[in-house]
Formats: C-alpha cells, structure tokens, sequence
C-alpha cells in the first residue's frame, strides 16, 4: 500500500510540475522576446544615446566590446543559462516529507520557493545573447554607477593623492587602528549581551574577529571644472560596519520626523505643487560644505543626550554605554590608501552607516535653533523643507 501511494503520489507531482514548466516556459519565451525588441532597438539608437553612459577624458580610444557593453545601460541584465532539475526536486522532497504533520505547509513552502525561483532567478537565455555575455564578462571591472567615466591612471592617482595630501582634512597614521578598535566593540558588546541589553545572535553579528580596514576611492566630478575627485569611503567589512548599523537603526526610529523634512525628491516635488508664491517672496536653495566632515562629534554627542528620553524608548542599552559606542563608530574615521593609513582630522566618518542619521540629529537642531532666531526677527518661512543637507525655503 505504500508502495502504490508513492508512486501515484510521485507522479501527480511530476504531472503538476511539468504542466507549471510548460506555463513559465510560453511566459518566458515571450519576456525574452520583449527583451530582444528592446535590445535591438538600443542597438539601432546606440549613437545617440551612447554619450548618457559613458564620457572617454583620455585621448586613448574606448574598445569595441566596452563600447557595446557600456551602451547596454545600466539596468539591463543577462540570465543564467543554469539549467534546474525542478521535478526530480520536488519528487525528492515529496518523498523527505509525506509522512510528516507539517507536510502541506512544507509543500506550499517549495512551491513558492521554486516559482520564485523560475520567474526571477534563473530564467534561461537564448545562444543569441552569447555575445552579450561575453562583452559584459570583459567589461565587468569598468562598470560602476549610472554613468561610466574613463580617466587615466595617472589623472585619477594624481588628483587622489592631491586630496589625500591636504593636511587640513587628513593626516597619516602610524599604524592601522584595527585590532585595537575590534578589542574596544567587544568589550562593549560584551558588557550588552551580560547585562540582557541585546540577544545572543545580535551579539555575535556585533562582535568582530577579523575584518578590513575602510577604503578609500574618488569619483569624478564630470560637472565641475578640471574633473576633482568626490571622495568616497567605504566601510563596508571594517570593524565599526555592523555596530554603525545597529546603533543607526535605533537613532533612525527617532530622526526625520519634523514638519521640515523630506524622504526624497518626488515627496518634496509633491508638497511643494500647487504652492502660491507671494509677491516680493525670496526663493533660497542652500547645502553644507563637505557636510560629514564638518560635523564637531561633541555637538553630535550633545544631541543624543538632549533627545535621549525619546531615544531610549528604542532600545534595553543604557545611556552611558549607547553613548561610548556611539563615539567608538564616530571617532573611527581612518581608511586606507595605496597601503598607507589615514584619518580624517575633523568631523564624523564618510561611509559609516551612523553617519547619515548623525548629520540629520545635528541638522534638525540647527534648524530649530536657526528658525527660531528668524521668528524673533519677524521673519516667517512660507515653506521650508530639507533632505540631509539640502534645504529649500
């Protein structure tokens, strides 16, 4: 008897599967299609729409298959030709599972988990996209961004090190502060999980044994003048990376819920439709200067203890110790360069996670401090909004 249970049972799942085959087989024919229309029509617009994404500054011309790629656009994407045996799977799974309680809920679980898996993952491509393929493979360690700049070697280090030279913003360290920076977090995040501020599996994503020190690398400002370089610190994998991200989530429950602020620029264009400007009104539009770098940490400790009582409702950790592990993150603002260790002379770190929601506590007291010193003048903002640093009024 069960015996002829599984072998019926097998095949009503084998039928299922095959008949859903069949179903994403016609649906993905007919995507694939759309998308070789849209190709070739990119192809046919390529010279005049190639300058968007891709601006050559040197004199050396850009190769054929680079060209191609870069053309493509960012969004486009080439799939995987992985061929999945999904009904020997689910014949497999059928057989783990029949006997158990939870064998539907199991069974809808992988059901799920597979068309999933059919519609966004692993759709196969026709051999016509070989070339596409293999173009993107090359071109791969070029692509970055929306829009591809292509500088020369020489260019990009000289004007790096130009930055990296200025003593008012960085100086050289001796050595890396790494390892005494990973002492420091375990220390703290130890005290936490002793005293049931955080739970086992926090603690072990917070405490950190080995890692890389931030990095730092320059984007150019092709909208500027001579090209300089936006730097860019990425900090992903350092030390500091995942206690930022902890202690930004509980900062992020309380930060950018004034009137005065804005998520993106589709809200602001939202709010600000259909506004009468009156007669004789000024239009202001302003931002920060190298807004993290000028950020004092003492001005931002200063805001965390004044908001603490809204702050502490998001969190088990006491004051004192949310307080050192805050300045622990902010006060890390070395990155690595050409093997050489550097470290911001002033403000709180580029790149760290903290930073953002830091510069939103400092800038949602200035504001309020700055507005009302307006309103002792007399002088009313109609309309007032700000995203980060960028504030219209």
């Amino acid at each position: 008897m069960n015996e002829s249970w599984e072998e019926e049972d097998t095949k009503r799942v084998k039928d299922i599967a095959e008949h859903k085959a069949v179903v994403v087989h016609f649906s993905v024919k007919k995507r694939e299609q759309r998308k070789i229309e849209v190709l070739k029509n990119r192809r046919i617009n390529a010279l005049t729409s190639g300058q968007q994404c891709v601006e050559n500054t040197t004199t050396t011309p850009i190769p054929d298959y680079l060209e191609r790629t870069l053309k493509l656009g960012p969004n486009f994407n080439v799939q995987n030709n992985e061929k999945i045996p999904y009904v020997a799977v689910v014949a497999e799974i059928e057989k783990a599972i029949k006997y158990q309680v939870a064998a539907d809920d199991i069974r809808a679980d992988v059901a799920t988990a597979i068309i999933n898996h059919i519609n966004f993952k692993k759709q196969p491509r026709h051999h016509e996209h070989e070339w596409i393929t293999k173009d993107v493979k090359k071109s791969q360690r070029f692509l970055k961004g929306n829009k591809t700049v292509v500088l020369s070697a020489n260019e990009y280090k000289e004007k790096m090190q130009n930055l990296i030279d200025d003593e008012n913003t960085y100086k050289k360290l001796k050595g890396d502060p790494t390892t005494k920076i990973i002492k420091k977090i375990g220390v703290i995040v130890d005290a936490w999980r002793d005293k049931k501020y955080i739970e086992t599996k926090v603690h072990r994503k917070l405490k950190v044994t080995s890692c890389n020190p931030p990095r730092i690398y320059g984007l150019p400002k092709i909208h500027k003048q001579d090209r300089p370089m936006r730097p860019v610190v990425s900090t992903i994998g350092s030390a500091t990376y995942n206690l930022a991200q902890f202690l930004a989530e509980i900062l992020g429950k309380v930060v950018g819920k004034t009137t005065f602020h804005v998520r993106n620029s589709f809200e602001f264009a939202e709010e600000i439709t259909g506004t009468q400007i009156a007669e004789g009104a000024v239009l202001f539009s302003l931002d920060v200067t190298s807004l993290y770098t000028n950020i004092p940490i003492e001005d931002a400790i200063i805001c965390i203890n004044e908001r603490w009582n809204e702050i502490g409702k998001h969190t088990n950790i006491d004051q004192g110790s949310f307080i050192a592990a805050v300045r622990l993150v902010l006060d890390s603002t070395f990155f690595v360069y050409q093997g050489t260790t550097y470290s911001q002379c002033f403000g709180v770190p580029m790149g760290s996670p903290l930073s953002p929601v830091i510069a939103n506590l400092v800038m949602e007291k200035l504001e309020q401090h700055c507005i009302a010193e307006l309103e002792k003048k007399n002088i009313n903002l109609t309309t007032y909004r700000r995203y980060v640093d960028d504030c219209f009024y």
